[in-house]
């Protein structure tokens, strides 16, 4: 059980750093592209500075959405598992992907379309987004074929 909790909160972390990662580079792209001067302490200082900000300070800290999120969608995968017999690796990694499509797809309609991560404005936005979530719910199912066996499928 503490096995299955620490990968799930490194599958969180994952998730989150990578959301927040796309974000911020997002961001500064679009600074650069207006002629503003970036380098590379401001781009380092700017990911930190987001990584903190965005977990600990504003309405909605991006970690506790993906851990709701990821939380939801891997014990909805666990009770399939009980019947289907597909590959934990992939099931999980389409688990996390519509984790972080919920958070990304629906959270506009609850807030009058607006998107309250930057790094979803756009399709292609979403789309690293929700494969972000797949890559870390790929860790996480293969945390779980290494710590199982085929019994506890």
């Amino acid at each position: 059980m503490i096995k299955q909790s620490i990968s799930f909160l490194a599958a969180v972390i994952i998730a989150t750093v990578l959301l927040i990662t796309q974000t911020t580079v997002t961001n500064i792209v679009w600074l650069f592209s207006m002629d503003m001067p970036v380098d590379a302490p401001v781009v380092i200082s700017m990911i930190v500075g987001d990584l903190i900000g965005m977990n600990v300070n504003g309405a909605f800290p991006v970690g506790g959405l993906v851990l709701v999120g990821m939380l939801i969608a891997f014990i909805v995968t666990r009770i399939v598992l009980i019947w289907v017999n597909i590959d934990k690796r992939y099931l999980y990694a389409l688990a996390g992907g519509m984790a972080i499509f919920a958070i990304v797809g629906l959270m506009p309609l609850a807030f009058y379309n607006l998107e309250l991560i930057a790094g979803a404005r756009t399709f292609g936005g979403k789309g690293y987004l929700i494969f972000t979530g797949m890559i870390a719910g790929y860790y996480f199912g293969t945390r779980q074929t290494e710590n199982s066996t085929d019994e506890s499928r």
